[in-house]
């Protein structure tokens, strides 16, 4: 098969660039997807009437945000509201925390990342914004020290960036560069958008507006070989065990940096410029994964979500769960810290879990991370009187070949100049998009769509001044 262009991956940067293809009555294309669906790591399952999302959850942001657009012209974007407010709060012992309490000092965390900008030296490529955050912990700690022990003000504050973390993919915000999060674009309007109908919505709907033999799947790129005048790409379906080589002058390539920092050396001949492997190993790529807790009931009375308060003072064991699956070390719970009740069912608890326990938890069975989940629910909030869950769903994105791992951040030492080297075209044949190469909108579907559709620009111009 020859073809113009060759796009490899169908998420969201590569349906994308073929989107603009298509506007601009430009055909020569295939997308070759090495997975058996499209989207890349926008995945959603349908599950009790409605659905879940393996992969991408929210919108972040409704101004200026493509994606959003395309909900909204599909009717497909959530506006209800969830009247349900209670949060509850418990150290890993079961001491239920006072929630106003545990809200106050949380609100005063928020306002230092809030302002957080105000110390960052843009020269200090070793700053961290973990670092400054901590920088602020004795005033808050002071401030409250009469009315809470002093290692639960410290779980509190720990606690009150997990939503950083989760955004940035990284369990510790001192790895997280505060210079390259300082360039970060927020957009305004909501930024935890919900999907009506589940993001895939949006895909599917990209991927109608292409013929039937301009994505396929099940193709595994082996090997780009752009030594000679025309680029060779070799591919393995899968599928039917088969290999096949493509010829084409220009390749998008929107694979994700978690496998270019694992294969980069394998798939390009020659290798990339050295500017380029130096960026791919500097930045950031972390592993975020969700675990659905499935109850067999709706929540009565309903409430939004349960959050552990973990104290270095306190020692913690899950005595049944770790004699029965033979556990030599607990600590991995920690990563089991908030349990927040998903939007459109009222019987799921959602669970997020980040970097190396996150890692760990892929590994064991699902009854065994749902006989942990329980007992540790049982034993930190006994006063909520939840029955046990009957099961879990989750995501394994470390283990996926294909990503390996989640989405990408700004790690200490790197520069958004590593994002602009990702996104650098190289001799104008080989061509890069995806959520790591724009820096101000990195690690989101939006960052995805946005650069793969600005790139596909960038190929039809490379191709009309030829």
């Amino acid at each position: 098969m020859s073809k113009k262009v060759v796009i490899i991956g169908a998420g969201m940067a590569g349906l994308a660039a073929g989107t603009y293809f298509i506007e601009q009555n430009f055909h020569d294309f295939v997308i070759l997807e090495a997975s058996s669906t499209i989207g890349g790591r926008i995945q959603t399952i349908p599950f009790q009437n409605s659905f879940i999302e393996i992969g991408a959850q929210w919108m972040h942001g409704t101004e200026n945000n493509p994606v959003y657009d395309i909900g909204l012209s599909l009717d497909a974007i959530d506006e209800s509201v969830d009247r349900a407010v209670d949060v509850f709060y418990s150290s890993q012992d079961g001491q239920r925390l006072d929630e106003n309490l545990v809200e106050s000092i949380q609100n005063e965390a928020h306002s230092l990342l809030e302002n957080l900008s105000e110390n960052i030296d843009e020269n200090n490529l070793d700053q961290s914004i973990g670092a400054l955050l901590d920088d602020g912990y004795l005033d808050i700690e002071n401030n409250y020290k009469s009315e809470m022990e002093s290692e639960v003000i410290r779980g509190i504050f720990r606690a009150a960036f997990n939503v950083e973390k989760f955004e940035n993919s990284c369990e510790n915000l001192n790895e997280v560069s505060a210079n390259g999060w300082n360039n970060f674009e927020i957009l305004n309007g909501n930024l935890l958008t919900n999907n009506k109908y589940g993001y895939s919505k949006i895909t599917e709907y990209l991927a109608s507006k292409f013929s039937k033999n301009q994505i396929e799947l099940n193709q595994i790129v082996e090997k780009i070989d752009w030594s000679g005048d025309e680029v060779i790409i070799s591919v393995y379906n899968e599928k039917e065990n088969k290999k096949s080589k493509l010829v084409c002058d220009l390749v998008l390539c929107t694979i994700s940096l978690g496998c270019l920092k694992k294969n980069h050396f394998l798939i390009f001949k020659p290798n990339l410029p050295l500017n380029k492997i130096d960026a791919i190993n500097r930045l950031g790529f972390g592993c975020l994964n969700k675990i659905f807790v499935i109850f067999d009931n709706d929540f009565q009375p309903d409430f939004q979500g349960l959050q552990v308060i973990w104290r270095d003072d306190v020692d913690f064991e899950l005595e049944n769960s770790k004699i029965k699956w033979n556990l030599q070390d607990m600590d991995f719970c920690r990563a089991l810290d908030n349990f927040e009740k998903l939007p459109n069912h009222k019987n799921i608890l959602l669970a997020f879990t980040v970097g190396k326990y996150s890692e760990l938890i892929e590994k064991l069975e699902d009854d065994c991370i749902l006989d942990i989940i329980s007992e540790l629910i049982e034993k930190c909030f006994p006063h909520v009187n939840l029955p046990r869950p009957v099961k879990i769903m989750r995501s394994r994105w470390l283990s996926n070949a294909f990503t390996r791992g989640s989405y990408s951040y700004l790690k200490v030492g790197s520069t958004v100049e590593d994002m602009d080297e990702m996104a650098a075209s190289v001799e104008d044949r080989l061509f890069f998009a995806g959520e790591a190469t724009i820096y101000k909108y990195v690690g989101t579907v939006h960052g995805a769509y946005v650069s793969g559709y600005d790139e596909a620009k960038r190929i039809l111009s490379v191709i009309n001044n030829e």
